[in-house]
């Protein structure tokens, strides 16, 4: 390096004279750190104390009924636990469950006609298999701003001599009438519906770039009933079960990666809803099921799905595999969707300062949709922005409950996990997985100049691995001001049904996992299922944990309750939206 660059291009790091501080270094403490602990405790426990106290006085039943109108998997994210709310309040007998979003399946995924392959399953796995898109006869829109020609020397200058006023002229009228172009990260072309995957592997298929085109009969059945025993589903009462991914759809935004499934590496979840429903309708994967223990009735029908989060859309999959009697259920069971997806966007509306929260419900989310394409728009969705919990558990413990979008939910049932075994599986990713986007919405709203990004509007894109602030050359670390504006600064609470000598010993059996606890990075409190009382797990031993009583308000409005959360009053339990 010497040699080539000179003994003037030295690393800048030769150059500092002054003793460089240790990262790791022992801080020291002081009276105004001990003052800013206490308060830093007393904020984080006051807000606690609410939702364990809703938890305490919800009377949600965790059973099954006898027979069920479908079910419906969802990813734990937070911004999925509105949405399951407002559909099992319409229909009493919809059942929801939450899981990470990639659905148990992972696997790189490969679009017809492109040259590269994405990973679609969290980042820290290696997956050895690969699913291509085939048989896709839509042909995309073209846009002359976007071709090639655009990039040539005397070609360029004619498109921006001649296409660029039309460009100036488009981009005037957009600001008035935003809509869906060439430019938006729309979440719905990510794979075309009417497209075949290449999801059973064949004997005659070769690898490509390494990799197994494919899953075999044995490898299905093993991610199946992994996702079916960890959220604790191993009966059915309904014939029809709905695997729903999630994305999200935006314009001029640099942050878009975050908007999409994190458990998907930052891309919509709709070819892993679509894989996990045609394996789990095998019958030779029923088949091995049944031997293991899972039996999965015949008219049982898995369908995939995707929920925009930012426009508040869905599309379903493979319905033109549906019989008669079941495309019936699923057309009413759409209405549903459908209607849910206009209550949530309502109540997502009130974050919006341009967005008006007054009127239906239907107009209300026309104006989402409309805010989602706006150019002018740095806030197109709020992503995990207030997050605070991550509840484990049966769906009782949480349904009615209004927690404001600010809970990860993942479907865990303890008396169907003696051991902990799959406890384990779920802590190991709910840790540091949503632990670690609370610390980062955490610490870049604490000090967003220093550890977040700061404003979003001068961004540059470097390098396609970070952002820098306008001219300045330095990358930014953290998350814009825009995405953490409305966050509180309180870490994650991890709440977790199950027995606390079981919880304290599925967490100490496992290090990685024991240290976000022992070192306070989350916080960790244990539902007793027998007697619903409360530990927490404090200085290394799970502890009683006695409430302090708060008033639970109960209300079937949804304006009201809009109203009365903007003040930061105490959980509101809803009783029956429906009626």
């Amino acid at each position: 390096l010497d040699y080539q660059l000179g003994e003037n291009w030295k690393p800048l790091g030769l150059q500092i004279k002054k003793g460089q501080m240790h990262v790791f270094k022992a801080a020291h403490k002081t009276e105004l750190f001990d003052l800013y602990h206490i308060w830093q405790e007393a904020f984080e426990w006051s807000y606690y104390n609410q939702v364990l106290n809703g938890i305490a006085q919800n009377h949600a039943e965790n059973t099954a009924a006898a027979k069920n109108s479908f079910h419906a998997f969802f990813c734990i994210d937070d911004r999925e636990c509105s949405y399951r709310r407002y559909i099992e309040q319409l229909d009493p007998k919809a059942l929801t469950f939450g899981t990470p979003g990639f659905f148990n399946v992972e696997f790189y995924f490969q679009p017809q006609n492109s040259k590269f392959h994405t990973k679609v399953c969290p980042a820290p796995l290696n997956p050895k298999y690969l699913i291509k898109e085939v048989g896709n006869k839509a042909k995309s829109k073209q846009d002359a701003h976007f071709g090639k020609h655009s990039h040539a020397l005397i070609t360029g200058w004619l498109v921006a001599q001649t296409l660029g006023f039309w460009s100036a002229f488009k981009l005037f009228v957009n600001i008035f009438k935003p809509s869906i172009s060439q430019a938006t990260s729309y979440s719905f072309r990510h794979m075309d519906k009417h497209g075949k995957l290449t999801i059973e592997h064949k004997a005659s298929d070769k690898e490509e770039d390494g990799l197994q085109v494919g899953f075999t009969i044995p490898e299905m059945v093993d991610r199946v009933e992994g996702l079916l025993r960890s959220t604790g589903v191993t009966d059915f009462t309904s014939s029809l079960i709905y695997m729903v991914g999630h994305g999200a759809s935006s314009i001029n935004n640099t942050h878009y990666a975050g908007y999409d499934c994190g458990a998907c590496s930052g891309r919509p979840g709709s070819v892993n809803a679509r894989v996990i429903s045609y394996m789990a309708n095998k019958k030779e994967v029923r088949e091995i099921l049944a031997q293991r223990g899972i039996s999965i009735p015949d008219d049982v029908v898995f369908v995939g799905a995707m929920h925009d989060t930012t426009r508040d859309e869905i599309e379903f999959y493979d319905e033109n595999l549906l019989d008669e009697k079941h495309l019936a259920s699923h057309l009413v069971n759409k209405k549903v969707f459908e209607e849910a997806l206009d209550l949530n966007a309502k109540e997502r509306s009130r974050r919006f300062v341009l967005t008006e929260t007054k009127g239906s419900a239907e107009k209300v989310h026309e104006a989402v949709k409309l805010r989602s394409v706006s150019l002018f728009e740095p806030r197109p969705e709020l992503n995990h922005a207030t997050n605070t919990l991550c509840i484990i558990g049966r769906r009782g413990l949480t349904k009615h409950l209004f927690l404001d979008r600010r809970a990860f939910m993942n479907s865990y049932d303890y008396s169907k996990d003696k051991d902990g075994k799959y406890l384990l599986n779920i802590l190991k990713a709910a840790a540091p997985v949503c632990g670690g986007i609370n610390l980062e919405y955490y610490f870049s709203r604490v000090d967003n100049n220093k550890l977040g990004a700061g404003s979003k509007l001068p961004h540059n894109v470097m390098g396609l691995v970070g952002v820098a602030n306008g001219l300045d050359g330095d990358l930014r670390t953290g998350l814009p001001l825009q995405m953490v504006e409305i966050h509180d600064p309180i870490r994650l609470l991890i709440i977790v049904e199950q027995y606390p000598d079981v919880v304290l010993k599925t967490i100490q059996s496992h290090n990685e996992t024991f240290e976000w606890f022992q070192n306070e990075w989350v916080h960790l409190v244990v539902i007793d299922p027998d007697n619903k009382s409360f530990y927490r797990f404090y200085n290394g031993q799970m502890q009683t944990l006695a409430l302090l009583p708060v008033p639970i308000q109960s209300t079937n409005n949804i304006d009201l309750m809009i109203e009365e959360t903007d003040q930061n009053l105490p959980v509101v339990l809803i009783d029956n939206l429906a009626s």
